[in-house]
C-alpha cells in the first residue's frame, strides 16, 4: 500500500512540474494591407441565355463594390447595387427600368396601327351585314355565321 502511494505522488510530482514547465507562445498574425480584386460572371439555365449577372471590385482601403442581376418569377430584372465597407453592407434594390417613352415615330406608327385595325373591323361588320342582306330567308345569318 505504501509503495502504491509513493508512486502516485511521484506521478502527481512529474504532473505539476511539467504543468509548470509549459510556456505559453502567443500567436498574433499580421494584419496585411486589402488586396484589390474584381471578377464578373454570366449565367443562365439554359445555354446561351443569362438569367444571371454578378460583378464585384474591392479596391485597396478594403471597399467592396459590387452589382447583381437576376431574372424574377415574373420574368423581371432584378438588380441589386451594394457596398461593403468598414460601416457594414449597404444593398440598393433597383426594381426595374422607368417605362419606356415612345418616340415620335413609334408613336406614329401605334396610331396608324389602330385606325387600320378599326377599318378592318369595320369592312368586316359591313361585309357581314350586305350578306345578311342578300342571303335568301332560307339562309339567314345567325351572328356572323350561316
Amino acid at each position: 500500500m505504501e509503495h502504491q502511494i509513493f508512486i502516485a505522488l511521484i506521478a502527481l510530482t512529474t504532473v505539476v512540474t511539467a504543468v509548470q514547465q509549459v510556456a505559453v507562445i502567443a500567436h498574433q498574425e499580421e494584419e496585411l494591407p486589402p488586396q484589390p480584386y474584381a471578377f464578373s460572371y454570366a449565367a443562365g439555365r439554359a445555354p446561351g441565355h443569362v438569367d444571371r449577372t454578378h460583378s464585384e471590385t474591392k479596391d485597396e482601403f478594403g471597399v467592396v463594390r459590387g452589382q447583381f442581376s437576376y431574372v424574377d418569377p415574373r420574368n423581371r430584372i432584378r438588380t441589386v447595387n451594394y457596398v461593403a465597407d468598414a460601416a457594414g453592407f449597404h444593398p440598393v434594390l433597383n426594381t426595374g427600368a422607368a417605362p419606356v417613352t415612345d418616340t415620335p415615330v413609334v408613336a406614329a406608327a401605334k396610331l396608324r396601327h389602330l385606325a387600320l385595325a378599326e377599318k378592318i373591323a369595320a369592312d368586316h361588320a359591313r361585309i357581314a351585314a350586305e350578306r345578311a342582306a342578300l342571303a335568301p330567308p332560307s339562309e339567314q345569318i345567325l351572328d356572323g355565321h350561316l
